[in-house]
This record gives C-alpha cells, structure tokens and sequence, in this order.
C-alpha cells in the first residue's frame, strides 16, 4: 500500500519545538535587533541606478529610518484574538480546573507543591475553595460563572485577599494584575458574543420588512483597549517567578496558567493580513514596508533558533517514518509539511514539499517570485522577504512555481491509496490545504488516515466525524482516526503508528 504524507505542527512537538500558539506569543518576545540589521545590510546592497530602485523604491530609500513593529501593535492582536477565538477562550477559562492541574502536575514533578502551599495559607481543603456562591456575573455574562465555580480560580482569588501572605505591594499587586487579565480576557470574550449577537438583530420580533432597520445592524462596538492588553504586555515583559517561597510557588503557578491560556487563542494572522500590502508598496508606505520586512525575518530567525535547539528524537515522527521508508514497511507517494522547518528533509533524506513555506525560501514581491535566495537575487538585489505563510499573503500563491507546488503535491497524493496526516489542525485558515484533502477524500474516493494524539472527550469515531465537519467531507467513511500518546505509541494497541499504518497497507 502506498502512503501520501502531510504533517502539521503537532509532528515537530517531539523534537522539543513550540506549537502555532506558543509559537505566536514567542514571536512577540523574541529580539528583533538582527534582523533589523539583516534588513539594512539587504537595503545598502541594493543597486541604485536601476528601475527597482528609482520607481520601486524611495527616493532617499537609503537614509529612511527602519522600524520594526511595537506595542502599538498589541491592541489589534487583542482585537483579532477575541475577535476569532472568543468561544475557545470561554471553553477554557470555562474550565479552569483542568487547565490549573496540568500546571499543578507539572511543578510538582520539580518539588513544587502548590496545592499544598494553598491549603496550608488558606487553611481549607482544595475541595472547599469555591466562590459560586458569593460572585456572579449580570445575567449578559451567566457563561462565564463557571470560573467562580472553579476551585483553584477561587483559591488565587482568596489569596490575593489575604495580605499577609505577601511579602510586598509590588508583589501583591502583580499578583492582582495577572488575575485581572485572566477576567479582562474572558469578558472580552463574553461581550464580543454579546455585541455579536446585537448587531445581528436588535429586535426579538420584526413581521414587517422595514428597509430603514437595516442602517440599525453594526451599532455596538467593543472597546479592546482593556480586554486583555493588560496580561498580553504582562506576558512579553515577564520575568520567570523564583520558586523558592511559598509566595513564589503561586507567582510562578498563575504565570504558567496566563501564558498556557494566550499561547493557546492568541492570533495574529490578521496583523499580517493588513500590513501584507505594504510589501508592495515601498515607495510610499516606508515604515508599514520596513516592519512587515522586519517582522518576517524576526519569525524566520526565531524558527532557526528553535531548530537549532531540536532534540534528537528515535520516536520522532519523521524518525519513524524514515526507518519505515528504509525497511520498505511501505510505499510513500509524496510528502508535504505545513511546518517551516528543514530538518525534516536532513533526517528523511527524501524532498519535502512545503506548502506554507520554509525558512530556505524566500519571496521577491517586486517581481512575485519564489525560490531559494540564490535563485531570485539577480544583480539589483532587491529587498526580499522569508516566504512564511500564515494563511496570509494570498499574492505569493499566484507565483507559478507555489502552484506548481500544490499542483504536483495534489497528484501525488492522489497516486497514493491513502493519504496519512500527521499533527495538522484542519483549521479555518487551513482552507488552502483542506481543499486539497477534501478532494482527494470526496472526489479520488481515497482514505484520510488522522494520527493524532488522544482526545479523552472523544472516541476515535467522534474525532473522524468532527474532522469530517472541519474538512466538510460528504463523508465520514473514508476517514480513519489512529490515537496515540506523546511518543507516537497507539493507544488502542501499544504499537507505534508506523506499525499500524503497515497493517492497513497488507
């Protein structure tokens, strides 16, 4: 049987490197400084007696200041993020226990015992800290009442009230801060569905069709600047909580619990979306140009850094895979990646098709084209950019040779009896990708095989059926759902995903 290979995010986890959402809050706290000199030594190579430089760029192109983007930009990030992600960011906070116990279990296994610090200040067992009874919302925000149900939600918020436990105002008040975020956030959330569902129909009967209503729709508007800016700029600036004192152990427990919360929702796609633009538009938008610049070599640096610091992984899944392909377990028609990262081609000695780009290509905006850096500068060594799709930039997808990439990956996979996919989301955003599997699964009639890890909510069924949603397959029957735990181990059956994937293909 012969195998065609997509693999997303969640397949790079084993080799010590961040998920999208860590990934995106790491972007904002990561040092720019190189590559803004990246950028100017890019600017000083360019040729000035050309056409690129005397109608592309500006004039005085040379001497223009270079900036890159600042906190002025954290207020659009907190707009989109609340804007896109709200249901997400009610269900967790929502669920607030659960989250705080992963982090619980966490600093236990380094000595650090938080339940125990919260019981002995409050004098009161884990099970009996609840504050339901005492704090609810107006009726408007009833869904988010939860939190206060929530017994280690109630527990910060006791011990922010008791004020001999901290040794200073400096400290209790940054205590305070990270709480605040954490309810700016959620009623941000909580009034963006609000407003929502005002701005969708003010009226709760409407039997006469009056044109005039409609000038009604769009007249609540939601201030961002308080929903959650507060932990956002709290985040980027944080320093890591000394764990040696009881009052440190809670520091550090809440700052692992607001960074797990926006590093799972933040979204800054549409930051990207609305200063893509200025890529080309140089001669008249310099600084929207130099910070859309900037800001993709910073996330092409960043992923270096991080692949730099990967861990050799004999369970990783591009480890498996390249043992599988050696030992002939099976066939593979083609192999694709959402990812950024090079290192799966080093460690599989086999090409990689790489669908969103990588940190080895590169984009000319003046001319629309694609390729390794040494393919697309010529002698006017224009000002290029690190091709980093993030489901953004729709103009790149234009250049013949990314057509030719989804082209050939699209018939590949199609040559292939089934199509495997490996830690990919199936998102909204992903749409470019998904329409690719919906044909293969809907009109090739081919098999969706999901290596995922566990989902404890779901069974393996549920998981196919909701990634049918996700696709918007006209059928669930074609995909098939393999659960395994962090090390790539089935947990139906105790083998190694490649192992099961073997067993389909006899």
């Amino acid at each position: 049987m012969k195998f065609g290979f997509l693999f997303g995010a969640g397949a790079e986890v084993g080799y010590n490197l961040p998920l999208g959402s860590k990934f995106a809050l790491d972007i904002f706290r990561f040092d720019n400084s190189k590559s803004k000199e990246e950028f100017k030594e890019r600017r000083e190579k360019v040729d000035p007696i050309t056409s690129y430089a005397n109608d592309w760029m500006p004039k005085d192109y040379r001497e223009k200041s270079v900036s890159a983007f600042g906190k002025k930009v954290f207020q659009s990030i907190i707009k989109d993020t609340i804007e896109h992600n709200r249901n997400s960011i009610i269900l967790k906070l929502n669920d607030f226990d659960s989250l705080a116990q992963k982090h619980i279990i966490k600093m236990k296994e380094d000595n650090k015992d938080v339940v125990s610090v919260i019981e002995t200040t409050l004098n009161k067992k884990m099970k009996d800290i609840i504050l339901s009874s005492s704090i609810r919302y107006i009726g408007e925000f009833q869904d988010g009442d939860k939190l206060f149900g929530s017994n280690y939600f109630s527990s910060l918020l006791l011990l922010y009230m008791k004020k001999d436990f901290w040794s200073s105002l400096i400290k209790r008040k940054e205590f305070g801060n990270m709480i605040l975020s954490i309810m700016q956030l959620q009623l941000g959330a909580l009034s963006e569905n609000l407003t929502k569902r005002i701005n969708e129909g003010v009226f709760s009967k409407k039997e006469v069709e009056i044109d005039l209503f409609d000038d009604l729709g769009d007249i609540v508007h939601l201030n961002y600047s308080e929903t959650g800016l507060i932990g956002l700029e709290y985040l980027l600036d944080m320093r890591e909580s000394k764990t040696n004192t009881p009052e440190g152990i809670i520091i550090r427990f809440i700052q692992l619990i607001i960074e797990d919360i926006y590093a799972s929702v933040l979204d800054y796609k549409s930051l990207i979306d609305s200063n893509w633009y200025y890529l080309y538009n140089p001669r008249y938008e310099w600084a929207k140009f130099t910070k859309i610049c900037i800001f993709l070599m910073t996330v092409r640096e960043y992923i270096l850094s991080k692949a730099s610091n990967k861990i050799d992984n004999s369970n990783g899944y591009y480890n498996v895979l390249k043992e599988s392909i050696d030992s002939k377990l099976f066939e593979v028609s083609e192999i694709a990646t959402t990812n950024y990262n090079t290192f799966i081609e080093e460690i599989l000695g086999e090409n990689v098709t790489y669908l969103n780009g990588s940190t080895d290509l590169w984009y000319d905006p003046y001319i629309n084209k694609i390729g390794k850096e040494s393919e697309i500068l010529d002698d006017e060594n224009h000002i290029i950019v690190p091709l980093m799709f993030t489901q953004s930039g729709t103009k790149p997808m234009t250049a013949i040779n990314m057509s030719e990439k989804y082209v050939k990956t699209y018939k590949k996979w199609k040559k292939a009896d089934a199509l495997v996919v490996v830690g990919f989301g199936f998102g909204s955003d992903d749409e470019h990708i998904n329409g690719m599997i919906r044909t293969i699964v809907d009109d090739d009639d081919k098999r969706l095989i999901v290596i995922t890890l566990q989902d404890q909510s779901r069974s393996e069924s549920e998981k196919a059926e909701e990634i049918g949603k996700k696709l918007k397959v006209k059928s669930n029957d074609k995909i098939q759902v393999i659960y395994v735990d962090n090390d790539g181990i089935s947990t139906a059956d105790k083998r190694i995903w490649s192992e099961c994937l073997a067993e389909l293909s006899q």
